[in-house]
């Protein structure tokens, strides 16, 4: 299975060594960093939270259904 972590990390390393290659001047070079950080952390949060979110809903549902199933006699 894919870990979307990696792959933030990943995509974000790429970010960062693009522009210390490519953009000459520090200043601006030190605020695309910052905002490539912040774009990080953003993904991140959102990803987590999707993942909770996604895994209560299936976890209620999950419930839902046995609270309703019929009982086997025996059982």
């Amino acid at each position: 299975m894919f870990n979307f972590d990696s792959i933030i990390d990943t995509v974000s390393g790429t970010q960062k060594s693009f522009v210390e290659t490519y953009v000459t001047d520090k200043k601006v070079q030190s605020e695309l960093v910052k905002l490539i950080e912040a774009q990080t952390k953003f993904a991140k949060t959102s990803y987590k939270n999707t993942l909770e979110v996604t895994e209560t809903a299936v976890k209620n549902f999950n419930d839902s259904v046995k609270a309703f199933s019929p009982k086997k006699a025996g059982v």
